[in-house]
């Protein structure tokens, strides 16, 4: 296959498809408008309508069938016309399937492709009308579009323009990331300048050159600088963990310092808000002030010294310069954001190449994208000290329950070996946390407790797919963060091999430029980047789910994407689908989807009783593994909790008693809204993201955490699913027969969001569960409206040209060659527009989330 980037062109003859026909039709009136004018160019470009009929004698095959396999030709076929691709798909099938119909789906033996040959019934008639008259006025463009063709070179001076332009956006983001670094992060080194002299302070009643390192703990974590009497700008000092590793482990090892000042304007101390020192980050130690007038007294208080332990503190100092820190990893970062923007920035020629993964350039793309989204995931995984380094300690029993219970398999039970204390056995309601907390009752948090023992209601798969095989090898517990890093990468390949199927199924004139942008949104969007930065044992359930979601729903669309069912492809999905019930349970729900997916071939197999029996087949084979799955669930179930229904979470010694929990309607408006709709909160101080306050009414027990926005405002790619009321959208989806597994993806993410805050609460991390369908759904609208229409980039004869097309009834109400807007303008700058705010919005929640 010749590795042709811009030339190619997915439309095969012997093939139908409503882009196709779209294409084909527009094709055609092409022609006729060019044969009226008497447009001698056009003719010279097409062939014959003896040429076309040949073709269309022969099959259909066109250049296939004489053995061409380049691009240009496949895109000269396309050019022809109509009637060619058209007529053999009107029989039933095309050239590769091995025959038509149902006859060589059976002789194949593979499922009625009913869905494409009923597609075709109505094509042959549709596509071939506007040969036998010319088009009505009303249904003419109003400036006749040429057919898609291979572009024609570029003149040397337009590719040296383009280039040169490329150049400057480069140099434009290495400027703009080095200012970054240079004036915006280093601001207060040359602010430091201006600093006046301090003169002369006392430090706990000592000279500074007398006092040395002064060591601070629980009990004693303030010093004082006292014997001011001058303008004071910013106070420095040099802490020391005395047990780093402890520090690390306990907390994110961030000394959090609330400074009091005593001033002209205040004759007594008054508090300042707290502020947080790294002791691995020097620029942190110069913490700016601005006193009211001069400054008397200054009390510097560490408040989490409990946690982290003692602290020495050395070279405190007043008004120092701010030392220069120019960090060649943060500027890369900001660096590679900025290009990676400016890339992908509307403008670019991206979204004017259609991509198609049988060409060698455009699998290096896909592959190098997961690598990159391999790396970040590693990067963030990392980044969280506290987790990677994290050992079992009495504070943190409940982050090694996996670990737990893979020692308990090994040794044959389901139970831990943790054995409750005599007072938790003795409780009427071991479950009521009050009363626990009220008799000082030991217990393991976060633990299932029934009949006296204490168990793991967390899905068993990761601890079989990881804990107990690491244990068997090496004797040592599995480090949960290497568990979720994997299953992360995993998911992201997952991801681009389901929106690969996507568009390859429905959208196959998706550009490189939109395929890149929505594999990251999405990836993003779906709890991606939540579950590398917080690597705790709570996200080790859903990222194995989402990988497993990701991968299954991806067969399943390839699998039914050919006209017929794959029975292997199906089965497989099936298989990864079902193991979320014993990972994430509430995920098999994503099941529907499948449901959606198999309906079209029993649907259109109804009347024939061999198309009947080979779909009712295929769905019998896809069910086993669900069954299989299901009974040895249950049986896991019914083994620790008496009922093969009962998963045991209700049996959780946590903040409240899940025994008596319930379902309540009352709960769901306020847990819509803290989920989904919530505005975020900004501060004046990095990284400005704030903990949003949640004021519930209802009258119960409804149970919360951190939560820092609802989930469209930090990911606002997921309101393209408002993009439905459009009615080019609704038009282009129920024609792809797409519609009903659009609604589906929002009943189920809507479903899953529901069942969260009734069965557990509200959890900044349950937004896994559902955002992958949201984004789905967002989407799929994003490319019903974003799919290529010309070789052109995006310019203003484009947009207008486009806006003809999709709005002629607008362009003849307004008259021959009237612009109107561009739908496909507006959808391109809001797509940009959400991936640049997800992007700055990620970056927030990476430094607020970590420790979540």
């Amino acid at each position: 296959m010749a590795n042709n980037d811009q030339g190619y062109d997915p439309f095969e003859p012997g093939h139908s498809t409503p882009e196709f026909e779209q294409f084909a039709r527009e094709n055609q009136k092409y022609r006729k408008a060019s044969h009226a004018r008497g447009g001698a160019s056009a003719q010279k470009r097409m062939p014959s309508s003896g040429a076309r009929s040949r073709s269309a004698a022969a099959g259909g095959a066109g250049p296939r069938a004489a053995g061409s396999r380049n691009a240009n030709s496949r895109v000269a076929s396309f050019r022809s016309g109509s009637p060619r691709a058209a007529a053999p798909a009107g029989r039933g099938g095309s050239p590769s399937s091995g025959g038509s119909g149902k006859h060589a789906s059976r002789g194949a033996g593979k499922t009625l492709p009913q869905t494409h040959a009923a597609d075709s019934r109505k094509t042959a008639g549709r596509a071939a009308a506007p040969m036998g008259k010319a088009p009505s006025r009303s249904s003419r463009p109003a400036s006749p579009q040429p057919p898609l063709r291979a572009p024609e070179p570029q003149p040397v001076f337009a590719r040296a323009h383009s280039k040169a332009h490329n150049v400057v956006g480069v140099l434009v983001c290495v400027l703009l990331a080095i200012a970054l670094e240079v004036f915006g992060y280093n601001f207060q080194f040359f602010y430091s300048m201006t600093y006046p002299d301090a003169g002369s302070y006392l430090v706990n009643g000592a000279q500074p050159s007398q006092v040395g390192t002064i060591t601070l703990d629980s009990s004693s974590s303030s010093f004082e600088i006292t014997g001011l009497n001058s303008t004071v700008r910013s106070i420095h000092f040099t802490p020391v963990l005395s047990d780093a590793a402890g520090a690390a482990k306990a907390t994110d090892s961030k000394i959090q310092v609330v400074i009091s000042l005593a001033d002209e304007g205040n004759a007594n101390y008054y508090a300042n808000p707290a502020v947080s020192v790294d002791p691995a980050d020097p620029a942190t130690t110069y913490i700016s002030l601005d006193p009211a007038g001069k400054c008397h007294s200054i009390k510097v208080n560490m408040t989490n010294l409990a946690d982290i332990g003692a602290v020495q503190v050395s070279g405190i100092s007043l008004n120092q310069k701010v030392p220069f820190d120019f960090d060649p990893l943060r500027a890369g970062s900001v660096l590679a954001i900025l290009l990676v923007l400016f890339a992908l920035r509307p403008a670019s020629g991206l979204y004017s190449r259609v991509r198609d993964s049988r060409l060698t350039s455009h699998r290096i793309l896909i592959v190098a994208l997961v690598a990159v989204q391999c790396v970040v995931v590693l990067a963030l995984v990392f980044s969280n000290s506290h987790y990677v380094s994290l050992t079992q300690t009495p504070s943190y029993e409940n982050q090694f329950q996996y670990q737990k219970l893979a020692v308990a398999l090994t040794q044959g039970h389901l139970y831990l070996n943790d054995v409750p204390s005599d007072a938790l056995q003795a409780m009427a309601n071991p479950y009521d946390t009050q009363a626990r907390a009220a008799q000082g009752v030991p217990y393991l948090w976060d633990h299932a407790y029934f009949h006296g023992k204490y168990y793991v209601y967390f899905g068993i798969l990761p601890c079989l797919v990881f804990y107990v095989p690491w244990l068997l090898v090496t004797h040592t517990g599995f480090p949960t963060w290497l568990g979720i890093a994997i299953c992360d990468c995993v998911y992201a390949a997952g991801l681009m091999y389901l929106l690969s199927a996507v568009c390859r199924r429905w959208f196959p004139r998706t550009s490189i430029g939109v395929f890149v942008v929505l594999d990251v949104m999405l990836f993003v969007a779906g709890g991606g980047i939540i579950l590398a930065r917080t690597p705790s044992m709570y996200f080790m359930p859903e990222a194995m789910s989402l990988a497993l979601v990701s991968w299954g729903l991806g067969l399943w669309i390839s699998g039914t994407s050919r006209g017929y069912i794959e029975r292997g492809k199906i089965v497989l999905g099936a298989l990864l689908i079902a193991l979320t019930m014993a990972s994430r349970p509430q995920m098999v729900l994503s099941a529907v989807l499948g449901l959606v997916l198999f309906w079209p071939f029993l649907r259109d197999s109804k009347g024939d009783r061999g198309a009947r029996r080979d779909v009712m087949g295929a769905f019998k084979v896809a069910m086993v593994p669900f069954v299989l799955v299901a009974v040895a669930v249950l049986a896991y179930n019914a083994a620790r909790f008496g009922s093969p229904f009962d998963f045991g979470a209700n049996y959780n010694l946590t903040t409240n008693d899940m025994t008596h929990r319930g379902f309540h309607l009352d709960r769901i408006p306020f847990g819509l809204y803290a989920y989904l709709f919530q505005p975020p909160v900004f501060g004046s101080q990095f990284p400005f993201l704030r903990q949003a306050y949640l004021d519930p009414a209802y009258q119960g027990i409804t149970i919360y955490e951190p939560m820092f926005g609802g989930y469209f405002f930090l990911y606002p790619m997921a309101l393209a699913v408002l993009g439905i009321v459009i009615g080019r959208v609704r038009a282009q989806l129920k024609e792809k027969r797409l519609l009903p597994l659009f609604v589906a993806l929002v009943c189920v993410a809507f479903a899953l969001c529901i069942f969260d805050l009734q069965g557990a609460g509200i959890l900044m991390r349950y937004v896994c569960d559902f955002g992958l369908f949201f984004a789905l759904a967002g989407a799929i609208v994003f490319l019903a409206l974003l799919q290529v229409k010309s070789e052109k980039r995006l310019t203003k004869d484009w947009t207008t040209q486009f806006s003809a097309v999709g709005s002629r009834g607008a362009v003849a109400a307004a008259g021959e060659g009237a612009e109107t807007v561009s739908v496909y303008r507006i959808s391109l700058y809001f797509m940009f527009a959400t991936l640049v705010l997800m992007v700055i919005m990620n970056v927030m929640l990476w430094n607020v989330f970590g420790m979540y």
